[in-house]
């Protein structure tokens, strides 16, 4: 047996072998492992948080056991052990191929590894640096599947062996061969919070509610102790007297949502702005920092909300840091408001907290619907396997390069084409539309990111929409369309907005369609007004503007009915584009939407005509001229997130990926229809499949001979095959075609230069469709003919 390969069959057995426990639960802390060992970790932060913070963040999100992390830091880094690792071991712990950082690498490896758990149709295969390809044997536990996957990227045969040993040493070492935690048993739960933020938010937790001492603002208990419900000592900060939780992926537009129904009152104080809810229950919610109020307190405190109601966005108000929201809850007793944990205390021997007058015993307050997700699962608790609801998938094949984003609403928001997910508020209602289905405006809202979807420089957005007989009365007699503004709520200008609306300001209060916009300067609005003069059903409706120009257009069924110059534009808007309102809270349009389509540049007259008249994606199948694709990919699940994709090619599936927006793939080398397909898996193993029809059509394939038959002649031999004849020839003597007919194709040419001309020939062939192949230089040289001499 070959060496690699006797190595590699004893490392399958070490491995197999290796008992496989649950998932972890509340009785087994990283902080406390991390505290034990000589390596940096248990003093390393990044970015306000400590290394254990991120590995169980990251743990809890993806599903993946930080035993597997853990073993992974020594392996690779030796961050276990190692007092004082080299810098790069720290920023690139698992390798210099991945995303620069230590949190960044964890969230990396996270991902890949839930990937690698599978599901898999077929034994998974790796590709090692050195060109070795390996199959894996799906008789050993999923982790360890999973490990040999993520190592194996950008090592060689050897390399990828030595980390592998060094892994398990690892797991032996510190673990005693075990993958995960042991699982406590399951305790009963009961709450009322809801989560503050949409569900699907991506969120890191910051800092923690002190148990030792939670009175920030009533200055020290002499000390620095901090403890965390878990029981934790190595968190942020001392004296804290809530939650601060981090949003990544737009930490200063995350609407923040009423964790409870209540009455609001809205505050700017030191802290920055923030809200303050007071619950019929005795308790009161707090949320500080953000970067704007919602627009219902516009007319004062004391408002109404519902759980689930947007109050404002994040932001970084009042902190010179790290944006963030600080969430704090609050429980009236005996007429003194005390603070209390909404995570409960769970650490060893009784809470700590009562013992002070303005702290009292906590329990979880977290509601049970919020289980599985983010770090809203109590410890000690193992959920049962009962989500059954598969993800919502959407897929678009080679779309155009210039559609940003692209939402049909066949029963569902989510887009076909763009980036990030809509935020959803409320029970959607969707009915037939002007293609398939299409989507109402009413209490519900929806929004979608800005960010990759929508460019102020310029663009087109294009958007079908049922007019109804009557529209819904509200105060300011404006329906919205769709909008994007900076300042929402910065009456009477609204810097860097873009929307579309139906007002009631043309001559003598009649209605007009107006494309709005706002600089980002407070320069004042530019209305650009048409009289409305529609009847009710669909119409269709277009924007497009030019940032460098300063032009703007309306367009209205496919027609250009305004226009503008020197206009004012905005380059910078919010970060959400809400469809059917101008913002969050505002009144809905009570119209029918239906094909929204974002485009990176103005369209011509003649492309809006025809958007009026199709959808902006054409039938399948679709034509590609490239063997090299990208695969737009769009998923979402209620029940924590996108665990794994899979894709495939006429039946041939990858093995299990992980979930990105996008993917680059090749089709196989033949003209001709082929099925790409993509599988979304969520942490339940709910699989939703998704496919498309894709036509490739290929520049004819060529094989040229060429011989000379004398110093100035060569006689070329041609054998040309296409799915679409009739193939026809072009010839040059330089790369450069103009002029040069087109000929038929011909078995044999003959080609004679002059004697003065340097003998190059260039041909190239195309197909009934006008695909052309590339130019072929048939003599790169001179042909030097020596005579034979006598002697």
């Amino acid at each position: 047996m070959h060496r690699l390969a006797r190595w590699f069959f004893i490392l399958c057995l070490i491995v197999t072998t290796t008992p496989l426990r649950a998932q972890p639960a509340g009785g087994w802390s990283v902080a406390e492992f991390l505290a034990q060992q000589p390596g940096p970790l248990k003093d390393l932060r990044s970015n306000g948080r400590s290394a254990a913070q991120i590995i169980e963040e990251q743990s809890s999100y993806y599903g993946v056991s930080p035993f597997l992390t853990l073993a992974l830091l020594e392996a690779t880094a030796g961050l276990l052990s190692n007092p004082t690792p080299p810098d790069t071991a720290l920023s690139h712990p698992f390798g210099m191929h991945g995303p620069a950082g230590f949190a960044e690498q964890i969230e990396w490896a996270n991902r890949e590894l839930r990937a690698g758990l599978g599901p898999y149709q077929q034994p998974p295969t790796i590709r090692l640096r050195d060109g070795l390809t390996l199959t894996l044997s799906l008789d050993e536990p999923a982790e360890w599947i999973a490990l040999k996957r993520f190592l194996a990227q950008e090592r060689d045969s050897a390399e990828w062996l030595a980390a592998i040993k060094a892994t398990h040493a690892a797991l032996r070492t510190y673990f005693d061969g075990q993958l995960a935690p042991p699982a406590t048993t399951a305790a009963d739960v009961t709450g009322w919070l809801r989560a503050p933020w949409p569900l699907g938010t991506r969120v890191t937790h910051l800092a923690y509610f002190d148990h030792m001492y939670p009175m920030v603002d009533l200055g020290g208990d002499g000390n620095s102790e901090m403890i965390d419900y878990l029981g934790r000592r190595n968190v942020q900060y001392n004296s804290h007297d809530g939650h601060d939780y981090v949003f990544p992926d737009a930490p200063f537009a995350t609407p923040i949502l009423a964790a409870a129904a209540g009455t609001a009152y809205a505050f700017n104080e030191a802290r920055g702005l923030g809200v303050v809810i007071v619950h019929p229950n005795g308790y009161e919610t707090v949320y500080w920092h953000l970067s704007a109020l919602d627009p219902i307190f516009s007319n004062g405190n004391g408002v109404r909300v519902t759980a689930g109601q947007q109050i404002g966005i994040s932001g970084a108000s009042g902190v010179s840091g790290t944006p963030h929201l600080h969430f704090e809850v609050r429980r009236w007793e005996g007429g003194i408001r005390k603070q209390v944990d909404p995570y409960g205390w769970h650490g060893p021997g009784p809470d700590p907290c009562p013992a002070y007058a303005g702290c009292a015993a906590s329990t979880w307050l977290w509601h049970p619907d919020l289980i599985g997700m983010y770090d809203f699962t109590p410890p000690g608790y193992t959920p049962p396997p009962s989500d059954t609801t598969p993800p919502i998938g959407t897929m678009r094949v080679a779309p155009p390069a210039d559609l940003l984003l692209a939402a049909t609403f066949d029963g569902h928001p989510l887009q076909s084409v763009g980036q990030g997910l809509p935020q959803i508020s409320g029970p959607l209602r969707f009915g037939p539309g002007r293609f398939g289905q299409a989507l109402f405006s009413d209490n519900a809202e929806i929004a979608f990111p800005t960010t990759g979807n929508l460019e102020m420089t310029q663009g087109t957005i294009s958007l079908w929409v049922e007019i109804p007989a009557s529209y819904p009365a509200n105060s300011l007699n404006r329906h919205y369309l769709f909008a994007a503004s900076a300042d929402p709520a910065g009456a009477p200008i609204y810097t860097g907005t873009l929307a579309l609306r139906r007002d009631r300001l043309g001559p003598n209060g009649s209605a007009q369609w107006t494309f709005w916009t706002v600089g980002d300067a407070s320069s004042g609005a530019d209305l650009l007004s048409v009289p409305d003069t529609l009847t009710a059903g669909w119409h269709h409706f277009a924007v497009s503007w030019d940032a460098t120009s300063g032009t703007k257009a309306l367009y209205i069924d496919g027609t250009l009915v305004a226009e503008r110059s020197n206009a004012a534009l905005p380059i910078l808007t919010g970060a959400q584009l809400q469809l059917g309102r101008f913002s969050s809270g505002g009144a809905a349009a009570g119209v029918w939407f239906d094909e929204l389509a974002i485009f990176a540049r103005p369209l011509t007259p003649a492309e809006i005509a025809t958007l009026a008249a199709a959808p902006p994606l054409t039938p399948e199948p679709i034509v590609v001229t490239d063997r090299a694709i990208r695969i737009d990919t769009n998923a979402m699940d209620s029940n924590g997130g996108i665990a794994a994709v899979v894709l495939g090619i006429n039946g041939e599936l990858s093995d299990p990926l992980p979930y990105y927006d996008s993917y680059r793939w090749s089709l196989p080398p033949v003209e001709g229809e082929h099925v790409v397909e993509v599988r979304y898996l969520d942490r339940a193993g709910n699989t939703t499949v998704v496919s498309q029809t894709v036509a490739l059509n290929l520049p004819p394939r060529v094989e040229l001979r060429t011989e000379w038959t004398d110093h100035a002649t060569a006689r070329l031999s041609i054998h040309a095959i296409d799915r679409d004849p009739p193939i026809e020839m072009q010839f040059s003597a330089t790369p450069v075609f103009d002029g040069s007919p087109w000929l038929p194709l011909l078995p044999e040419v003959g080609w004679r230069w002059d004697e003065t001309e340097l003998p190059r020939l260039f041909v190239r062939f195309r197909d009934a469709t006008g695909l052309m192949s590339e130019p072929i230089e048939v003599a790169p040289r001179y042909q030097v003919f020596v005579p034979v001499v006598g002697r």
